[in-house]
């Protein structure tokens, strides 16, 4: 946050922000008033959770302000976006969404963990896997099925 922002919200909120000093009162002027401050950060909050406001209206939904990312929905005002936000829908997407991020940012296998996984594949393929002999076999089926079964497809 800027030092400008920094001491309007202190006036506002009648504190005082390290860091930032100020000579007189802090002017309202060109800047924003507590409403605006408040909606601003009541849309920071919103856009945590993946609601963003629409820059421009969609002919679809003229009334709509706001639309959830991650559940495609279009949001009237900021109080459905709360209630939006509460819902198991979203929830259950907000969940979903932070696994993916966190098995986005494990790092890649080492060299020894990818030997290890080769060596589980192999031995689990060995002991439940089908011979090479029968592998053939199905591959033939496979060629000879659609064509018996569906024979206008393959003339």
């Amino acid at each position: 946050m800027s030092c400008f922002l920094g001491l309007k919200a202190a006036a506002l909120m009648h504190h005082t922000v390290e860091g930032c000093t100020s000579v007189g009162p802090v002017t309202m002027e060109g800047s924003l008033t507590e409403q605006q401050l408040g909606l601003r950060q009541a849309e920071e909050r919103l856009y945590r959770d993946y609601i963003h406001k629409l820059l421009k209206q969609s002919p679809e939904y003229p009334k709509y302000q706001y639309i959830c990312k991650l559940c495609s929905v279009h949001i009237e005002h900021i109080q459905a976006a709360h209630k939006h936000i509460k819902e198991k829908r979203h929830k259950k997407n907000i969940m979903e969404k932070q696994e993916e991020n966190e098995l986005r940012a494990l790092p890649p296998p080492n060299t020894v963990q990818l030997r290890a996984i080769d060596t589980a594949v192999l031995e689990a393929a060995r002991q439940k896997g089908i011979s090479e002999e029968d592998f053939e076999h199905r591959k033939a089926v496979g060629l000879i099925f659609p064509v018996t079964t569906h024979p206008e497809e393959h003339k």
